[in-house]
């Protein structure tokens, strides 16, 4: 499957409360994540870490889950709707991150 995004690792910097994910070297940025008021509410400087770190993980989740729906995808036992239900959340998840 080609692959249409930056190609990772990707990494988060904060620089004086500002957080951005960028490639190895510095040398693009992905994305720059702020803290942002709306209706009254704040995201924490917490939560904008964590949404950080998971847009930071973001290549690696997708090569994960690319490699598990090539290991289980033709292996699934009949009538298991756990592993159905699992493998639809999978397909899903590459489908969004593919798209």
């Amino acid at each position: 499957m080609e692959t249409k995004h930056t190609p990772g690792p990707w990494y988060v910097q904060d620089d004086h409360g500002r957080r951005y994910i960028e490639t190895e070297g510095n040398d693009d940025t992905i994305a720059e994540i702020h803290r942002r008021r709306s209706k009254g509410s704040v995201y924490s400087c917490a939560e904008a870490g964590a949404n950080a770190s998971l847009i930071a993980a973001a290549p690696e989740l997708l090569e994960a889950l690319q490699a598990a729906r090539d290991l289980w995808g033709d292996y699934l036992p009949p009538g298991n709707s756990n592993a159905m239900k699992a493998m639809k959340l999978v397909d899903a998840a590459i489908t969004k991150a593919t798209a």
